[in-house]
């Protein structure tokens, strides 16, 4: 194909240019840039201008077929007036009169993409209209193709045509001897040479002479039987590549490519600069959101060290509770409590009920006589640092977080009122759910039953005893009586000490429940204020984690987006070695 090299690059250029095309919108560019960008890929397509002069049957329309391998110019597709023809392509056959003298043929023909084709009928025929051709259409022209028979090269009007044509259009101008099958190769080469000397003469300069046989090179193109001798000896061979390298070289495509080149690189440049700014301030961003949970984390572990001495009062005012309480229980567990009321049948319950309140009731009533104000206190300190942190939040962090996206998770009034009354309800319920779970009343139950039991016994030895002292004194006088009574009185006591050890085993065992209760309690408090705690400041993970994962897939974007600039960056140092001039 002519043209290779150049429409390589071109395609290179037109596809680096795309996916710039698409990193910038991707990356939200500006409307302006997008369509520069555009404008830039559009100019990419402007097709190749080829000028055809010659005159009446010196084969024309054959040498096109032949030079772009597709018969367009042929009978009942083009028109046969004698008309400027101007080919381009189109998906149906069209003419479209231009002036009376030039019409534009559409015809579907893939080299028309690329090449758009000015055919003159005959230089002999169009006499008049030699000024609109070297006016129009020379100084556009990318080649200006002269094409002469070689039954008769010397035709006036197309050397005519060709004084019309401007010294600094004649550097794109090419000579074509068509038909050369019909000659001799000594008479082709007489004919070149005097061809070159009369160029000399009248120019004062030599134009590329190329001797073909258009018919030869269409055969090998299409039905040839020996395809490569014939194209080689048609000679198009070294015309195409004279051709191919006029349109790979010529000075206006290149500085089109290169100038196309250097306004994308530009747009590349600017928006690697972008992209280089928006990465990193994304970078900027995930570090302040970063700071941002870290700083919520030290600030939880500071409001729970600030409510930390609250725990070790509320500890120590429990044990001075639980002292009360013992002394509450000591009046409970004492032998009067053991002797009164006991039931003259055995199988009737001991009525225990007769202590005084409840004990749970009462330490817990106590505790909360000299918590109730403190953990109402440190409400408010978790309320006041929590909305520390919001302003904290507001002042530091406003502007790293997302479009839409509010940090003010816990502004409202409602919101702080709600958390302090849930606070200080979770405190009391754990306080009163840990003294019930004590349960000193039923500790000291099994005790004071056991001890009751035992002072059963004490009055029914009180009969038998003055039973057995009035028989002994009956049967062995004063001193057996005396023996006896001593003997009751040892029994009753003995009973009695059982009674009262029972009694101060089970006080022992109550003081040492509330003591060893005391560090669980500790234990209770620290996990309700930490869980609480943490609840609080959670809330500031539902803004700042997604935050921080947006963020941070916009800097993984962004990052990408870099590295994809960077390929196009290479891709275009590339393009640029390969269109520049070289020395």
């Amino acid at each position: 194909m002519i043209g290779d090299v150049y429409f390589k690059l071109r395609a290179q250029l037109a596809s680096v240019i795309e996916d710039l095309r698409t990193q910038a919108e991707n990356h939200a560019t500006d409307l302006d840039s997008l369509l520069l960008l555009d404008n830039i890929k559009a100019s990419l397509k402007e097709p190749f201008v080829f000028v055809v002069v010659g005159e009446v049957n010196v084969g024309k329309s054959t040498f096109l077929n032949a030079l772009f391998g597709q018969e367009f110019s042929r009978t009942g597709i083009i028109p046969t007036t004698e008309k400027i023809l101007f080919f381009k392509h189109g998906e149906t056959v069209t003419t479209i009169p231009i002036t009376p003298t030039l019409e534009e043929v559409h015809i579907p023909c893939e080299f028309l993409r690329d090449f758009h084709i000015v055919d003159t009928p005959g230089t002999n025929s169009i006499q008049d209209e030699h000024q609109q051709i070297t006016e129009r259409f020379v100084p556009v022209a990318d080649l200006v193709i002269f094409v002469f028979s070689a039954s008769n090269p010397w035709g006036a009007s197309a050397w005519q045509f060709l004084e019309k044509v401007h010294r600094q259009w004649m550097r794109n101008v090419v000579f074509v001897l068509q038909q050369c099958d019909l000659r001799t190769p000594e008479e082709i080469q007489v004919i070149t040479d005097y061809m070159r000397q009369l160029t000399q003469q009248r120019f004062g300069r030599d134009f590329p002479l190329f001797p073909v046989s258009a018919k030869r090179a269409y055969l090998a193109r299409s039905s040839g039987a020996d395809p490569k001798r014939l194209l080689a000896e048609s000679g198009f061979p070294a015309l195409e590549s004279h051709i191919s390298a006029s349109v790979t070289n010529t000075s206006a495509r290149q500085t089109k490519l290169l100038t196309a080149l250097n306004l994308a690189r530009k747009a590349l440049d600017d928006l690697k600069e972008n992209v280089s700014n928006s990465y990193n301030a994304a970078r900027r961003r995930a570090s302040v959101l970063q700071e941002l949970i870290t700083e919520r984390e030290l600030q939880m572990e500071r409001t729970l060290h600030k409510i930390e001495p609250a725990i070790d009062a509320t500890v120590r005012d429990y044990h001075d509770s639980a002292i009360r309480v013992a002394g509450l229980a000591a009046e409970t567990l004492s032998t009067r409590s053991a002797f009164r009321g006991l039931p003259q049948d055995e199988d009737e319950e001991i009525d225990i009920r007769q202590a005084p309140p409840s004990l749970d009731h009462r330490l817990f009533q106590d505790l909360q006589h000299h918590n109730s104000d403190r953990w109402r206190q440190v409400a408010l300190i978790l309320d006041e640092d929590v909305h520390q942190f919001e302003r904290y939040l507001i002042s530091a962090g406003s502007s790293s977080f997302p479009p839409g996206a509010n940090p003010l998770v816990a502004e409202s009034d409602d919101f702080h009122l709600e958390l302090r009354r849930h606070f200080t309800a979770r405190i009391d319920s754990a306080i009163r759910r840990f003294v019930v779970s004590l349960n000193l009343d039923e500790s000291i139950e099994p005790g004071l039953k056991k001890a009751a039991a035992r002072a059963r016994v004490i009055p029914r030895l009180i009969a038998p005893i003055l039973i057995g002292t009035g028989a002994a004194f009956y049967f062995g006088g004063a001193i057996s009586a005396t023996a006896v009574i001593i003997s009751g009185l040892l029994g009753l006591l003995a009973f009695y000490l059982l009674t009262k050890n029972a009694l101060n085993t089970t006080k022992r065992e109550l003081i040492d429940k509330l003591d060893s209760s005391s560090s669980n309690l500790h234990d209770l408090l620290t996990r309700h204020v930490t869980e609480d705690v943490e609840a609080a400041f959670t809330q500031f993970l539902t803004v700042l984690v997604p935050a921080g994962k947006s963020t941070t897939e916009r800097e993984k974007s962004l990052e990408l987006h870099t590295q994809t600039l960077a390929d196009l960056t290479t891709r275009f140092d590339s393009l640029h070695k390969a269109l520049s001039p070289r020395p």
